[in-house]
């Protein structure tokens, strides 16, 4: 009687630990299940964090793009503007000659303005020109691809000497753009002496290096004359030189 009795508390223990394994089984089963959503959630966050870099990234491609944009708009803003400044320039001009002289005016009156327009300035003058079959002198051509370099700081009024202010000749240099309204060549140091010595010699002034130094605010103008007789392109300004003064 007594092994039967042990026989069945045996039976029903092992019947127990095997619904306690099936209770860890299903535990286990729901654990795993658990973990599982959790991968599955996991890997959608990194594929929405994935996706916010990449909107992130074209995001920022708009934001240049838009910048881009806005800075073009700006540029061709400024070349209207300076395309109408100088239509206005050269205007009614009935020669070549005369439209050439307008665009040394335009182009030298340029060099004082920000890079931003001096760069715009020079491109559509270049376009102007090969779109009209322009020819541009050797000293405009040099003045125009100068306007994007580092320009000096402006200088400051001279005061003209009364033999010279009250001079036609004064006037004319003037007129035909080869001094600005600061009273200074815009043309190179050697074709300033060339027009230095042009000036003295119809109008009659006597020691016309100190002279054209102090008004120029520079030295060594007569270096820069005998620079000039050496160089071949002179003979092309001072033929110039006598168009305008006589």
């Amino acid at each position: 009687m007594k092994e039967e009795v042990k026989t069945e508390e045996l039976k029903e223990a092992a019947r127990e630990v095997r619904r306690q394994l099936e209770r860890e089984q299903e535990r286990i089963a729901e654990e795993a299940q658990r973990l599982e959503q959790q991968l599955r959630t996991l890997d959608a966050t990194e594929d929405l964090l994935a996706e916010i870099d990449r909107l992130k990234d074209e995001g920022e491609g708009l934001r240049s793009q838009l910048q881009e944009e806005k800075e073009r708009s700006t540029r061709l803003e400024m070349l209207l503007n300076e395309m109408g400044k100088m239509t206005a320039s050269v205007a009614g001009k009935a020669s070549q000659e005369e439209v050439l002289k307008a665009l040394r005016v335009f182009v030298n009156k340029s060099k004082r303005k920000k890079m931003e327009k001096r760069i715009a300035v020079k491109e559509m003058v270049l376009e102007l020109a090969n779109a009209n079959g322009l020819m541009l002198p050797e000293e405009l051509a040099a003045s125009i691809d100068s306007l994007d370099d580092e320009q000096p700081p402006e200088p400051q009024p001279s005061e003209v000497p009364e033999v010279l202010a009250r001079s036609k000749y004064w006037q004319r240099v003037k007129s035909a753009g080869l001094v600005d309204e600061n009273n200074q060549p815009t043309v190179s140091r050697p074709e300033a002496a060339l027009m230095a010595e042009a000036l003295a010699k119809r109008i009659g002034i006597d020691n016309k290096w100190k002279v054209f130094e102090l008004l120029w605010q520079r030295n060594n103008m007569r270096n820069d004359y005998n620079t000039a007789l050496e160089q071949k392109k002179s003979l092309e300004f001072q033929e110039r030189l006598k168009v305008v003064l006589d």
